[in-house]
């Protein structure tokens, strides 16, 4: 039949333009399925430095030396707090700080870095971006349905959804209505 090699020939081109995002879900899909072992989504360091004994007269001209020495971009400073005589906290955005003992420069810097790639397509499957994306998701949703379906019909006989195929439908259905049904036992 004619339709079987149209289904096929639009089945193979949606599938080539589909390739760059299901690649993109589906690493997503992989980090945040282990965000209780990880944040797919930042880095977050703690190192040592030693910039040796802090001159000034108050916490502010401490702060002052203390972001020059560590190379700190000053507009990126939230504030700074003396928690106690020796001991200066400096605040930088998304929780990161340094603190140290004035008297010895003897501290810890606290970083966070977005991870290469995976903050990207997370923030792509996730729907962060909102707008327009959300029409592209809905379209890359529709296209992944046509390719269930597809898939599952352009085959006849026994290599087709008659045949063998009816199992491996029925197998890959056995595994989501297997958790759904353990789910609520």
């Amino acid at each position: 039949m004619k339709w079987r090699r149209w289904v096929r020939a639009v089945h193979r081109d949606v599938g080539y333009v589909a390739v760059a995002l299901v690649l993109a879900y589906s690493i997503s899909g992989l980090a945040v399925n282990h965000i209780e072992d990880w944040n797919p989504n930042y880095r977050f360091e703690t190192r040592s430095f030693a910039l040796g004994p802090v001159p000034g007269e108050t916490a502010a001209e401490q702060a002052a030396v203390v972001i020059e020495r560590l190379r700190l971009d000053a507009r990126q400073v939230r504030g700074h707090f003396q928690e106690s005589l020796h001991d200066l906290r400096i605040f930088l955005p998304d929780g990161q700080e340094a603190r140290l003992d004035v008297r010895t420069g003897q501290g810890r810097l606290k970083t966070v870095t977005t991870r290469a790639v995976l903050f990207e397509v997370n923030a792509l499957h996730l729907n962060n971006l909102k707008g327009v994306w959300t029409y592209v998701a809905d379209v890359f949703a529709v296209a992944l349905i046509f390719l269930a379906i597809s898939g599952m019909i352009m085959m006849k006989g026994d290599r087709g959804l008659a045949g063998r195929g009816k199992w491996f439908v029925l197998a890959g259905l056995a595994v989501p209505l297997g958790f759904i049904v353990y789910m609520y036992w």
